[in-house]
């Protein structure tokens, strides 16, 4: 009988050995509750956080497409994001056509925790109804440097519309391209202020 009761009793460590490796218990004096590890469960909140983001000018190239005719055309879009919370961002977005046709619109996006992102761009009056939505990719370099890559198109009406690709860049005062903002020959105040 004994002998039944000393292998129910190691049988029954052995379980509770397995158990606590698969689940180990942290104790709470070692938990650390430092600003690294609380924005490591959120890897991208630091590239939003008062941004302003820009066309490369590498990327300025879009088209605009009517009925048959494709036109290229240079395309400075600039982004100031405003707010983010766990994946979601709002801001506006600030777009001039050959330096001449300006447009400016809200935008909303989310990005998830592999780096896909969905911009929708809209005019936040209710004259105009259409929408511009954006699809692309968050990349972290390991030095910390964000970027996006994006596609978009504005075609609403199925016959004329624009479409461009491009990587979006943040700048910040006193950045190169903040300064002299890529196929505008502005700084990024000094376009912002046309709108």
């Amino acid at each position: 009988m004994s002998y039944k009761i000393l292998i129910a009793i190691v049988l029954s460590i052995l379980l509770s050995v397995c158990y606590a490796i698969e689940n180990p218990v942290v104790p709470h004096s070692s938990a650390v509750e430092s600003n690294e590890l609380l924005s490591s469960a959120d890897p991208y909140q630091y590239c939003f956080k008062n941004s302003t983001w820009i066309v490369p000018p590498q990327t300025l190239l879009a088209y605009l497409y009517d009925n048959a005719n494709f036109t290229p055309v240079s395309d400075q879009t600039v982004w100031v994001i405003s707010s983010y919370n766990h994946g979601y961002f709002t801001g506006q977005s600030y777009t001039s056509i050959n330096a001449s046709i300006l447009s400016q619109r809200y935008l909303i996006g989310s990005v998830t925790s592999e780096g896909k992102v969905y911009i929708t761009f809209y005019s936040g009056t209710s004259s105009r109804t259409d929408l511009v939505n954006g699809i692309g990719d968050l990349q972290v370099k390991s030095s910390g440097q964000c970027s996006f890559i994006m596609q978009m198109n504005s075609g609403q009406n199925g016959v004329s519309g624009l479409t461009h690709w491009s990587y979006m860049i943040p700048v910040k005062p006193g950045d190169v391209f903040y300064n002299n903002l890529p196929g505008t020959h502005m700084s990024v105040p000094q376009f912002l202020a046309q709108f």
